[in-house]
């Protein structure tokens, strides 16, 4: 075939039926043979690949194409690495031990709900992971729920809230890295921008637990599980201010605009420099503890799953992810078919900002209810809406923050979907006992419909700034 010949653009019909096939091919290897995400998007470049070449298009102009756009996650995936040496040294370091322990320490029977989610709340802002906020930290506090009397539907809203609040800002999270990713924007401007949407809920959420809360004040807790978790952490760590440096340094760092990497890793430098020193940890031990993650056994479940976590290999599985949905996005938007199926929203949509952003909260719940998979959804949502937002002028953070408070806030609220089932099943309560309690994941979404449509906090780009890309994106 000639590199020459003619390129044909997809009809809407022939878009269409390849963009349903990936779809289809990846929720179904996900839900009915619970495959990898990374390992179903793979395969379907055997669906994209033929799909273009009938356009015209030779494989090496298709794999261009691709790898074109593919190299755009090289930044993202060196910070996604980068957090995995993180926790790593955090963990060796005693920092999140010691976050973790300073949130067990607040537990009393008067404010056990507000307690309960702000203990879910750092401990996943310090692991990163709301599912291992909940097979830790979870799971004790619902048997202290449990022996106080508290509705289990009631204690594992209040641990949701904490533990998905958490993951969703905390820059060690890889939902939190691949919403970033995909929409193309930073991982700490999306963070900061989620801020917005995400305090003004986790204060409603304050208020409410407290409330509610009271009706159990006079309740005696079972302090046994708590005080397994506090006796190990205090036996393999040195709990106190000295552990948190790294935490206190991180900030400073981007408080002060450096790299992102730059900073993640200088912080992890320090870290490993008080794990030598006030951890007796050995350099060589250290070093492999950032590839492999942190590796104890301290004979308490709870514990081990707690503090076995981070390191280099942990993170391999997302960066793959991120690479591969970057190159079959590439394929799909300079091949014409992102283009040809977005023509018909764009027309709908006109120069309505609601009607982008309720198309966006549409697609966002759909895809989380069809794929049940929050990973999936972001994925799906950022690339097909991303080339809207920036016809609205609108910055990818923008996108970013609607997808993390639709698509990963939103998982529990759908019972069959995957984060649903593990909350389910680790916290042993029905999805309909906790969802009417969920209430981080109600209220945020309604406060980030509302600045869609009202434009407060929707950042914009100046002409100038457009003007930049373009000539960027020529010079590719």
């Amino acid at each position: 075939m000639s590199k020459n010949m003619e390129k044909r653009k997809p009809t809407f019909k022939f878009a269409a039926l390849v963009m349903l096939a990936v779809v289809s091919l990846t929720t179904i290897g996900m839900v009915v043979f619970h495959a990898s995400i990374t390992v179903m998007f793979l395969l379907s470049w055997l669906i994209v690949v033929p799909a273009a070449m009938k356009l015209g298009y030779t494989n090496s102009e298709i794999e261009e194409l691709g790898f074109s756009v593919g190299k755009d996650a090289f930044q993202s995936n060196l910070i996604i690495l980068s957090v995995g040496v993180l926790i790593a040294t955090w963990i060796s370091a005693g920092t999140i031990p010691t976050i973790v322990y300073s949130g067990l320490v607040v537990i009393t029977p008067k404010y056990f709900l507000l307690t309960t989610l702000i203990v879910c709340s750092l401990t996943s802002i310090a692991t990163g992971t709301s599912w291992g906020t909940l097979g830790t930290s979870g799971i004790a506090l619902m048997s202290i729920g449990t022996s106080m009397g508290v509705p289990a539907g009631l204690t594992a809203g209040a641990i949701i809230s904490g533990a998905f609040f958490g993951d969703k800002i905390s820059p060690l999270s890889d939902s939190t890295n691949l919403a970033a990713a995909v929409c193309k924007t930073d991982v700490i401007t999306h963070i900061k921008h989620m801020m917005f949407t995400t305090v003004p809920a986790y204060l409603i959420c304050i208020v409410l637990y407290t409330v509610i809360g009271f009706k159990y004040a006079n309740n005696t807790i079972d302090y046994k599980q708590i005080n397994e978790v506090m006796i190990i952490l205090k036996a393999n760590f040195n709990i106190g201010f000295i552990a948190l440096i790294p935490i206190v340094l991180l900030l400073a760092l981007l408080l002060l605009q450096k790299p992102p990497i730059v900073s993640i890793l200088c912080s992890s430098m320090l870290a490993v420099g008080i794990a030598v020193v006030q951890e007796g940890e050995k350099i060589g031990d250290l070093l492999n503890y950032m590839l492999g993650g942190y590796s104890i056994e301290t004979g308490l479940l709870y514990a081990d799953k707690l503090l076995n976590r981070g390191g280099i290999m942990s993170m391999a599985e997302t960066v793959l992810l991120v690479f591969i949905v970057f190159v079959i996005a590439g394929i799909l938007q300079n091949t014409g078919f992102l283009e040809v199926l977005l023509q018909p929203m764009i027309d709908k949509i006109g120069n309505s900002r609601t009607k982008l952003i309720g198309s966006t909260f549409i697609a966002s719940y759909c895809a989380n209810a069809f794929s049940s998979s929050m990973m999936f959804t972001s994925v799906f949502v950022g690339t097909v809406m991303s080339p809207l937002y920036k016809e609205f002028k609108l910055k990818p953070e923008n996108l970013s923050r609607i997808i993390e408070d639709t698509a990963t806030l939103g998982g529990p609220l759908i019972p069959w979907n995957s984060n649903a089932i593990f909350c389910s099943q680790t916290l042993g309560v029905s999805p309909f006992e906790f969802i009417p309690y969920c209430f981080l994941s109600w209220i945020t979404p309604i406060i980030s419909f509302i600045y869609g449509v009202t434009g407060f906090s929707m950042k914009t780009y100046t002409e100038e700034e457009l003007k930049k890309i373009e000539e960027v994106e020529k010079a590719i």
